[in-house]
């Protein structure tokens, strides 16, 4: 079973993805910021991360840096609502597997999270 972090400031949107990847047999933890999600993997480490791209005080980007810098080795996804091309060309340059739209399609996210856990990409 793969352990899941999903980061978004929109707790609707938390809760719902949670649900949906929890009945999917997923072992899910929450962050309502990218600040939090980071103390978070300071002390665990998950097989992916799916992450909000425009988030207050940290940002995606922000936090893929952030993730990049140490080392993490799970699989990312960035989630946005905002449609700017260059922020998920950067995110994807910053080792982002995927970026998804909002509203997300749930199924699609776990069709991707599956075909790349099993491919072993990494961040």
């Amino acid at each position: 079973m793969a352990s899941i972090l999903i980061v978004d400031d929109e707790e609707m949107i938390r809760e719902e993805l949670s649900e949906a990847l929890e009945f999917e047999e997923f072992d899910v933890t929450t962050a309502a910021s990218a600040i939090e999600a980071l103390k978070i993997c300071d002390e665990t480490s998950f097989d992916v991360i799916v992450t909000d791209l425009k988030m207050p005080k940290m940002g995606g980007l922000d936090f893929l840096r952030a993730l990049r810098e140490n080392e993490t080795k799970a699989l990312v996804f960035v989630v946005s609502g905002h449609g700017a091309k260059s922020n998920e060309v950067e995110a994807v340059n910053l080792g982002a597997v995927a970026c998804l739209s909002k509203p997300l399609d749930v199924d699609h996210l776990i069709e991707k999270i599956n075909i790349s856990h099993e491919n072993n990409y990494k961040i």
